[in-house]
C-alpha cells in the first residue's frame, strides 16, 4: 500500500477479472479480513433493497443515469485538460497571480 492508501492489483488478477482503469471496486469487511468485489450490474441488482430508501430519495433507476452522465462529463473535462496542457497551464498561472 502506498502512503496515499493506494494498492496495486497484480496484472494476472486484473486480466482474469477484466479490471480496467475506471472499474469500480467495493471493499467488504469480513471476519477474515477485507474482500474486494467488482461493482457491476449483478452486484448492484443483488444489493437492491439492502439499505432502506429515505423519504423523498430518488430510486436507483432515477439517480444512476444522472450519476453516470455526471461521471462522463468529469472524465471528458479531464481528457480536455490533458489534450490541451497549455490552456490548463495558462489558467493555473492566472490563478496563482491573483494573490
Amino acid at each position: 500500500m502506498t502512503t496515499k492508501g493506494q494498492i496495486v492489483i497484480p496484472k494476472g488478477i486484473r486480466e482474469k477479472y477484466r479490471l480496467e482503469p475506471g472499474t469500480k471496486i467495493f471493499f467488504e469487511e469480513t471476519p477474515f479480513g477485507i474482500s474486494l468485489k467488482q461493482l457491476d450490474a449483478n452486484f448492484i441488482r443483488n444489493a437492491k433493497g439492502m439499505v432502506p430508501k429515505k423519504k423523498g430519495e430518488k430510486t436507483m433507476k432515477e439517480w444512476w443515469p444522472e450519476y453516470k452522465a455526471e461521471e462522463i462529463i468529469l472524465e471528458e473535462r479531464k481528457l480536455d485538460l490533458l489534450s490541451e496542457p497549455e490552456i490548463f497551464y495558462k489558467r493555473a498561472t492566472k490563478i496563482k497571480r491573483k494573490k
